[in-house]
This record gives structure tokens, C-alpha cells and sequence, in this order.
């Protein structure tokens, strides 16, 4: 009988920190960006995990966890007042900021483009508010279902750099065509302490994260090299 083997990827270790924050990092940019603040989501974000996972890795991080940890309950009353009337105002009913590449990219995209994307990587979106298929929130997601197949995939070399390729692709031809400007606009539209710091770290994070799986697809077809990690300016 014959045997197969299968060729198994060694992560090294200047990924793991990476690897391990990007998914948390995702799901707390879909919170705050798909989310109204509302006490108790307020109340969880000043204590999250997430953030200090962002705070590790960027300065708009560093920034959110700055203003919201060690807060009183009286101030973050207020913070939620505050930053949920900003939230209405700035991205739930501001019908010429609408949360979707179409309206800001420079290349002609439509979501049936993204819609056959997410089709040929095999995954499918049950959508609860009825978002386009180009809507940051299901941007974000899909990037967020490719990171934990690729955590159920460290001991396939094969899956994991097909994985990465796909990310990689997506994040150079979609989200990071359109997030710099929606970044831009929101920077210039608000003063809300949270959200510049949210558009920071957006911004600040997709190019990380392309970089990093750049340098960690580089290490698994050029072992011998060392593996340098990219730092943020």
C-alpha cells in the first residue's frame, strides 16, 4: 500500500503574533463599523481583548484602547450618547457615504463582481440587513472566513498558500482600492474620538495585514531567507 505524504507548513515565528490577532481584528473593525454604540456594546469595547490586540500592531489602536479603557460607568453613558448620535449621523444615515466600493473605488466595480468572487473561493453570505455584496461589512467578513480556513489548514502547505493567495488578491484589488479614500472622507467629516480612530486603524491594518501575508507566503516558498517582518511607519 502506498503512502502519501503531506508536505506541512512551519509558521515562523515572527507570523504567529500576526496570525493570532488578525481574525479578533477584523471581527472589532466589522463591530465598530457595522454597529451602532449602544451601552453595552460600549461597555464591552472598553474591556475587549480585540482592542488590545489592535493596540499591539497599530497606532489607531493604541488610540481606541486610550480612550476607552479604564472608564467609569458615567463616562461611558456618555461616550454612547456621544458617539451613537456620530454613528447615525456619520455612516447610518448619510446616504453620500455609503459603506460600499462601488461608491468609492476608481475601477468599475459592482457587486456582482464581488459576489462571483466570493463564489469562485467557495463561500456564500447569509445576509440579515440585505448588504450588497461590495458592503465593507461583507468585505470584511470574507476576509474573515479565509483567515479561519487558513487556521484550520497550518499542516497543508498547498491549502495555506492557495488561502493566502486568494487574501492577498482580494485585499490589492478590492478593499485597499477604496478604503483609503473612504478612510480620507470619514477623517475629514468627524472629530468623533472613536471613529478617526477606527478609520486609522482600518487604514493602518489592511496594509499590514497584505504585508504580512506577503512576507509569510515569501517564507514558505523561500525557507532558507529570513523572514523580516514589515513595521508600520
Amino acid at each position: 500500500m502506498a503512502i502519501s505524504s503531506v508536505q506541512t507548513l512551519e509558521v515562523p515565528d515572527v507570523c504567529h503574533r500576526w496570525l493570532e490577532n488578525r481574525g479578533t481584528i477584523y471581527q472589532l473593525l466589522t463591530e465598530f463599523l457595522g454597529h451602532k454604540p449602544t451601552l453595552s456594546l460600549v461597555a464591552h469595547w472598553s474591556r475587549s481583548h480585540g482592542i488590545s490586540k489592535a493596540a499591539e500592531l497599530t497606532r489607531g489602536g493604541r488610540e481606541l484602547m486610550h480612550y476607552l479603557s479604564g472608564r467609569s460607568p458615567e463616562e461611558l453613558v456618555k461616550i454612547c450618547e456621544r458617539e451613537g448620535a456620530e454613528y447615525r449621523r456619520l455612516l447610518q444615515h448619510s446616504k453620500q457615504r455609503p459603506l460600499a466600493e462601488s461608491r468609492y473605488s476608481p475601477y468599475s466595480c459592482t457587486a456582482q463582481d464581488l459576489s462571483d468572487f466570493y463564489a469562485s473561493a467557495g463561500v456564500a453570505f447569509k445576509k440579515v440587513s440585505g448588504e450588497p455584496d461590495d458592503h465593507l461589512a461583507i468585505e470584511l467578513e470574507f476576509i474573515t472566513v479565509l483567515h479561519d480556513r487558513m487556521l484550520n489548514s497550518l499542516y497543508s502547505e498547498d491549502s495555506m498558500i492557495e488561502l493566502m493567495d486568494i487574501q492577498i488578491r482580494f485585499l490589492e484589488e478590492h478593499l485597499l482600492t477604496w478604503i483609503p479614500a473612504l478612510c480620507r472622507e470619514l477623517n475629514a467629516s468627524t472629530m468623533s474620538p472613536i471613529y478617526l480612530s477606527v478609520s486609522r486603524l482600518l487604514a493602518e491594518f489592511l496594509e499590514y495585514d497584505v504585508a504580512m501575508l506577503r512576507t509569510w507566503r515569501q517564507s514558505c516558498l523561500t525557507v532558507k531567507e529570513p523572514v523580516r517582518e514589515p513595521v508600520l511607519a
